[in-house]
């Protein structure tokens, strides 16, 4: 178990980082010297309408609450997040500490320059157990500790971790994500702005401290708008400054004016068909469906078309792409492919390097996505962008993912029928897909642009930190407007 924060910089730069070097690091990158002819230096730093120069944010430090897996390569928020940071640092010389969970309980963090400012990886332990009371004692161990290591570090430390346990009730909870770091974090250094893009049972602390040590946060939801009519997340939403979603689908009409689409992006130079080389060959068409294997991500329902299909002497392969979250839904797929209509004709990939499903989707004919619940579906624009027809249930914000029925169709969410109906139209019919390919490309092309999405968000920090203009050497740690130490 690790006892003290161990930092290490990725460059080689620094190791052994410890809680009083990372103030450090950040006063001098707040005071240091804007090199000659960096965009902030041309004129006055200033938003006007929805344009924000570069280098607007310089100095500021955002904290990123986000239940995210650092090395997941194909989870849609952890892709976001690191699209969105790494344009974000080319324009703005600004700190980014953003957590990520680990199985381990540690709180390690790593330092990575990125273009002109750095991010903090930020490690948070989370434990996963058992459901029932079978895991019980496991629990109360796990519990005791952790408080003896919050203990060694102060009186007040293990106070707090004794409160923040009995108020969120983690030893209920299968999946539990010890967060007092951040809370730690928010207390102890000079953050700027915290932004929450994630809502469970450990976000109320964190968010409590924001409040308590005068940080403004925001509120991205990256999910279904169905979430933001939830006590949970009307509760979490109702001090933040600001509150942005990745769709204007479903927003609650008291939420509308204080919400801001900010959507999503894709590098269609690197998802450009002209550029891959396909996955090896199946023989027939091949249907994707590229998505963590969970509840709720249409599996089954695309198992169910799959047989339609076959029961109509179509020749398709089934490929699945993504991390395993349900080992129950998994061993269903692996059976299915063993007995039954479907036997010998679903791939299991596992979870893919970027250019491996790039690779797939210019393999498939069709790509699906019979979702219970989306926020807007990166994998439908990333397929559009490849020049790939999409199959989707109409829920949340997948109808903004495409154009119905010029790059795509939008099926009933549940009618199995119809879906298989509709990607038996695609299979059967080239000159069709070929022709939504093209539109499917020249929509996301023109509506999902990484600049857009960079200057939206830009406009999203502004406002919430509450000015328009920032000076280029913001005050040092210490010295902060908020009078924290």
């Amino acid at each position: 178990m690790c006892t003290e924060p161990k930092w290490e910089d990725k460059s080689g730069i620094r190791v052994d980082y410890s809680p009083e070097l990372l103030a450090k690091d950040l006063r001098a990158i707040r005071g240091e010297v804007v090199p000659p002819g960096h965009p902030s230096q041309l004129e006055p730093i200033q938003a006007q309408g929805d344009q924000v120069q570069a280098g607007a944010l310089d100095g500021i430090t955002i904290l990123r609450y986000a239940h995210i897996f650092r090395a997941r390569s194909s989870g849609g928020v952890e892709q976001y997040l690191r699209q969105l940071d790494r344009h974000l640092l080319q324009r703005h010389r600004m700190n980014i500490v953003q957590m990520h969970l680990v199985d381990a309980d540690c709180n390690r963090v790593e330092v990575e320059n990125v273009g002109i400012g750095r991010i903090y990886w930020l490690q948070v332990p989370l434990r996963r157990g058992q459901p029932g009371l079978s895991d019980l004692p496991q629990r109360l161990c796990w519990y005791y500790k952790t408080l003896l290591t919050h203990s060694r570090q102060s009186v007040w430390a293990g106070r707090r971790a004794v409160g923040n346990f009995m108020r969120v009730g983690r030893l209920r909870h299968r999946w539990v994500v010890l967060s007092d770091g951040v809370a730690d974090l928010l207390r102890t250094q000079s953050v700027d702005l915290l932004s929450l893009h994630w809502s469970a049972c450990d976000t109320s602390t964190v968010i409590r401290t924001a409040l308590r040590v005068g940080v403004p946060f925001v509120f991205v939801n990256h999910f279904d708008n169905n979430r933001l009519f939830l006590r949970t997340t009307r509760k979490h939403i109702a001090p933040a400054a600001r509150i942005g979603t990745v769709s204007g689908c479903g927003i609650p009409d008291d939420l509308r004016d204080r919400c801001s689409n900010l959507a999503d992006a894709i590098d269609t130079d690197y998802f450009d068909p002209e550029k891959v080389v396909p996955a090896d060959p199946l023989g027939g068409h091949v249907l994707f469906l590229p998505g963590r294997i969970g509840d709720g991500k249409g599996h089954r329902d695309l198992l169910e078309a799959g047989k339609i299909l076959i029961a109509k002497n179509i020749n398709v392969a089934i490929c699945f792409a993504g991390a395993v979250e349900s080992n129950s839904l998994y061993g269903e797929l692996h059976e299915a492919n063993v007995e039954g209509a479907l036997r010998n004709r679903i791939f299991l990939l596992g979870e893919l390097k970027p250019e491996e499903i790039r690779s797939w989707y210019a393999r498939s004919s069709v790509v699906a996505l019979p979702t219970s619940s989306e926020g807007l579906p990166r994998v439908l624009l990333e397929a559009q962008a490849m020049k790939i027809p999409v199959v989707a249930y109409s829920c949340g914000g997948t109808p903004e993912a495409l154009i119905p029925n010029a790059s795509g169709f939008l099926v009933e969410k549940g009618n199995i029928a119809a879906l298989a109906d509709s990607i038996e139209l695609l299979l059967e019919n080239q000159s069709t897909r070929v022709k939504m390919g093209e539109s499917g490309r020249e929509y996301v092309m023109s509506h999902f642009g990484i600049p857009a999405l960079i200057r939206r968000h830009e406009v999203f920090y502004m406002s919430a930190l509450g000015a328009t203009t920032f000076r280029i050497a913001p005050p040092a740690f210490g010295t902060s407007s908020r009078g924290r130490a």
